[in-house]
């Protein structure tokens, strides 16, 4: 038995699993798809004959070890007889060149059907070198038995739609089909009783290829109903890779002011100020818009932060690629001439230097790290190596801000005594005192509260570390790569691997210096806020930050002999009644992030991104304040924090043992910093805020981007 069929009209639909029947289904329908082969579930069912079997439930004892067992024995099971030779045969005839890079996406039985979407569940491997699709091939057959699975299938057992899924009789497949880059990639959906298609790119903008995928879904809908599909586009000409029933998410009501700025294409910033912006906080946001580029443009919309992308105008002149060495050093001097904590500057000379600061550090810095990062993964897929497997351990256990926060919290939980805590207390304020729980100039930082970051670091249980280990891996991560090459380009290798994980370095430390900058205009606000009240026109200094922002500025100047004050205490009381009421009625209706994601096609489960690897199984946290407490009981289950964003400068004082993050990605600060502590994370987790409640019971599997409910 082959165990491999070409994928057409005469394959067996019953053997193939769900994606490649859909791209028999697009190919009947006359649309335009890759070349393809499907690996039969016969394969799976030969790899898994006498290998452990699976639980039927994550709460059985033993369960996770069952299951990684399972998967363990999959991954050495032999192939068969011939299988080796076969799937090579068959590549050459899909695409024989030696530059020929394919895709390896999982086909499972469930997938694509209108009752259990299955979507997310399983793994796909893309861009690959010939070399490199049969160990792809194992690994996308061995995400059939993750915790993940047996999850789902168990939440599908308790429903009563009466399916009778189980995880273990899974017909599972593979397809393989020639990698179809484009210049645009997206996904497109249509529910013509409805209204209008929905087409999204994930990447690049299908202009010209509009149309046709437009007139693809009318087609299709005609057959299939409402239809959900993936696409690929080169100009006008358009590639289908993937069809699925659209299941319309549940949305959320949106602020109208929500519903303009996602027309005009402008996005919540949640994963950075998931409240509303105070008046001060805001006339910085509009401050930097006007005066910065950075190719990012900001405004506050219905009270919430948004932002929208600013590509520079054709013709513009393109600034000299930096090094991500070079320019975080040059900031770093810049901060350091300029933002002495005890420094005495008037309003204007503050934010003078907060423009100048913020300038290279978002315009210059950040994108340098993006093009490191870009160049490392440029420089592995050019040499036929996959980098997705790879950059996770190439970029890690890098010194950084972040890790010397979490350095600092585990030293003081292991202080010997008073007088250590103390001293690791100082240090910790002395290197991060400026900063605060929130991206807001109007919340105190840690110097400001010393007695509150004592008592979180006092609460927070030490976490591991994984430095030894961690150095080991990357190191040995980097040889295996070094290897692999031709001695030609070792040199360059190693250049791009330093400048990549000096950009990883950076997208840590860009928070402490921002915060540096926003702490030296706090403190000329809060010198303004006291002349203020002095006068009689503030009831204390804070109130300084309920008022906008520009007048403020000409208070400031007017009061050092600039010209006459004109601020009353009644306009004062009126502007601050206004500000704090128009914050109380944001936070009864921030944006919906019900868009940012597809919606679970199941209650209790939640799909995102792995931010961190790795499986726990513990009680829900809600995590919906800034500034909120958790106080862990040592005796309980382990703790999974559920936020809709968390800020790196209060990860290293939350203790949990998974984190679960509505917004964000992979190389965000949150998956950075669950990967340090070596807990799993699951980032754009779209929904899990109103999925779960406090003290549910959840699997977190990181590696496959999942948050299971299984009480």
């Amino acid at each position: 038995m082959s165990f491999i069929v070409q994928l057409d009209r005469n394959a067996p639909a019953e053997e193939i699993g769900g994606k490649a029947r859909s791209l028999v289904k697009l190919a009947a329908a006359g649309l335009p798809v890759p070349p393809a082969i499907a690996v039969t579930t016969e394969l799976f069912s030969e790899m898994r004959a006498g290998g452990p079997p699976l639980p039927t439930t994550l709460a059985a004892p033993g369960a996770l070890a069952a299951i990684e067992s399972a998967a363990r024995a999959l991954r050495e099971a032999p192939w068969p007889a011939g299988f080796a030779e076969t799937l090579a045969h068959a590549l050459a005839a899909l695409d024989g060149r030696a530059q020929a890079r394919f895709v390896v996406r999982s086909s499972a039985a469930i997938e694509d059907r209108p009752d259990a979407l299955g979507a997310g569940l399983f793994l796909s491997r893309l861009d690959l070198p010939a070399a490199e699709v049969e160990p792809a091939l194992r690994e996308v057959l061995a995400s059939a038995l993750a915790p993940g699975v047996v999850a789902y299938f168990a939440r599908r057992s308790l429903s009563t739609d009466g399916l009778g899924f189980a995880a273990e009789g899974l017909g599972f497949a593979a397809l393989i089909h020639p990698f179809v880059a484009g210049d645009a990639a997206g996904t497109a959906a249509l529910d013509s009783s409805h209204g209008a298609p929905v087409i999204e790119a994930h990447q690049g903008e299908p202009a010209a290829a509009r149309a046709r995928i437009q007139d693809a879904l009318a087609r299709l809908t005609v057959t299939h109903g409402p239809v959900e599909v993936e696409w690929a586009a080169t100009g006008y000409e358009v590639t289908f890779l993937q069809m699925r029933p659209y299941r319309r998410p549940a949305r959320a009501r949106l602020a109208a002011v929500n519903q303009i700025g996602l027309h005009l294409g402008w996005h919540w910033d949640a994963a950075h100020n998931p409240l509303p912006l105070s008046p001060a906080q805001a006339g910085l946001v509009a401050l930097v818009d006007r005066q910065c580029d950075t190719g990012l443009r900001q405004q506050t919309l219905g009270g919430y932060l948004f932002y929208a992308h600013a590509p520079r105008p054709a013709g513009a002149t393109r600034r000299a690629p930096t090094s991500v060495t070079e320019a975080l050093a040059a900031l770093r001097a810049l901060c350091d001439a300029r933002l002495a904590p005890q420094a005495t500057v008037s309003l204007d000379e503050a934010l003078e230097t907060f423009l100048a600061i913020y300038q290279p550090l978002f315009g210059v810095v950040q994108p340098a790290a993006r093009a490191a990062r870009k160049a490392l993964t440029d420089f592995l897929q050019r040499h036929g190596l996959d980098p997705t497997p790879r950059l996770p351990r190439l970029l890690a256990a890098v010194p950084s801000a972040a890790r010397a926060r979490a350095e600092l919290s585990r030293a003081f939980t292991q202080a010997a005594d008073p007088a250590a805590q103390a001293a690791v207390h100082a240090a910790y304020l002395k290197r991060f005192g400026d900063e605060s729980p929130c991206w807001d100039v109007a919340v105190p930082t840690w110097r400001e509260t010393s007695v509150r970051l004592a008592a979180k670091l006092a609460a927070k249980p030490a976490v591991r570390s994984d430095r030894d280990s961690g150095d080991d891996d990357w190191r040995a991560a980097a040889d295996s790569v070094g290897a692999a090459l031709p001695p030609s380009a070792r040199p360059e290798w190693s250049d791009l691997l330093a400048e990549a994980r000096a950009a990883v370095a950076a997208s840590e430390d860009d928070d402490a210096l921002y915060a540096r900058a926003q702490a030296h205009v706090r403190r000329a606000l809060l010198r303004e806020g006291s002349r203020l009240a002095a006068r009689g026109l503030l009831g204390h200094a804070d109130e300084i930050f309920w008022l906008p922002l520009d007048r403020v500025r000409r208070e400031a100047r007017q009061g050092g002999g600039l010209g006459e004050a004109t601020l009353t205490r009644e306009d004062a009381a009126r502007l601050i009644d206004e500000a704090r009421r128009a914050d109380a009625d944001a936070r009864k209706a921030p944006p919906s992030l019900a868009d940012a994601g597809r919606a679970a096609d199941m209650p209790g489960l939640v799909r995102g991104r792995s931010g961190a690897g790795g499986v726990c199984i513990g009680r829900v946290k809600l995590w919906t304040e800034a500034d909120a407490d958790v106080d862990p009981d040592p005796d309980a289950e382990p703790l999974v924090i559920v936020a809709r964003t968390i800020l790196p400068t209060e990860l290293p004082l939350i203790a949990a043992a998974a984190l679960v993050v509505e917004t964000g990605g992979p190389l965000d600060h949150v998956a950075a910093q669950a990967r340090e502590r070596g807990i799993p994370a699951v980032v754009g987790a779209s929904g899990a805020l109103a999925a779960f409640e406090d003290g549910d019971r959840v699997l977190v599997d990181g590696d496959a981007g999942l948050v299971a409910r299984i009480d």
